[in-house]
């Protein structure tokens, strides 16, 4: 009979490690959900992903939460189901973003830097309520904001109304799609620290990240 082999525990640690490394390379697939609804369910759902804007929709008391979901199919055609940050909208008379006021107000950079005299004292996804001080307040503007903790990022922005208080309120756009996703994600973070009976925290690696362009 042949000798009965066996593995040193050094040598099954080094193969449990490339084990795990070959099943975990991709950050895709170390997070987020598998999905398997059969052949024709999977057809459908990367169908409708790719010529529509998938949510997952949360209900929570005064607030409701909107997830975009992203959908990727990796070499064995099996489906792979991310969150992206959710937009929070607060429920009322109209349903509105919910927009963060803010402690202590975040300057606007311009190009090269520096602050300006224009300070940032609401923040929601798509708008911003800012404080011009004594000057005419701009229709327009190109600048740069730095999130608490974060680099900053590029903004454009238009007026659309004047504000209690001698502030303006602005509509806001994001030339980089990961900026918009920045955006959502740190207001997220603000809510569930305002709000933690809420909902528990979404652990960060099951939120998709925008890649960063090549």
């Amino acid at each position: 009979m042949p000798k009965k082999t066996v593995l040193t525990s050094a040598e099954l640690a080094y193969i449990n490690d490339l084990v795990s490394s070959t099943s975990t390379e991709s950050g895709e697939a170390r997070a987020g959900f598998n999905v398997d609804g059969g052949e024709k369910a999977n057809g459908l759902l990367l169908q409708l992903a790719a010529k529509a804007n998938l949510t997952l929709e949360a209900e929570l008391e005064d607030y409701c939460m909107s997830f975009p979901l992203k959908l990727t199919q990796d070499e064995f055609q099996a489906i792979h189901l991310r969150l992206a940050p959710p937009t929070i909208y607060e429920r009322g008379p109209v349903l509105r973003a919910w927009r963060l006021h803010l402690d202590e107000p975040l300057p606007l950079l311009s190009d090269d830097g520096n602050e300006t005299a224009l300070s940032v004292h609401e923040l929601s996804p798509n708008g911003l309520l800012v404080d011009v001080g004594p000057k005419n307040a701009p229709k327009h503007l190109h600048m740069h904001l730095a999130l608490p903790g974060e680099g900053s990022l590029e903004i454009d922005a238009h007026r659309i109304r004047d504000a209690e208080g001698g502030m303006t309120a602005y509509e806001v756009e994001y030339p980089q799609d990961r900026d918009a996703e920045r955006i959502r994600s740190y207001l997220y973070e603000q809510h569930q620290r305002l709000h933690p009976e809420l909902q528990p925290e979404l652990p960060s690696e099951m939120l998709a990240a925008t890649p960063e362009p090549s």
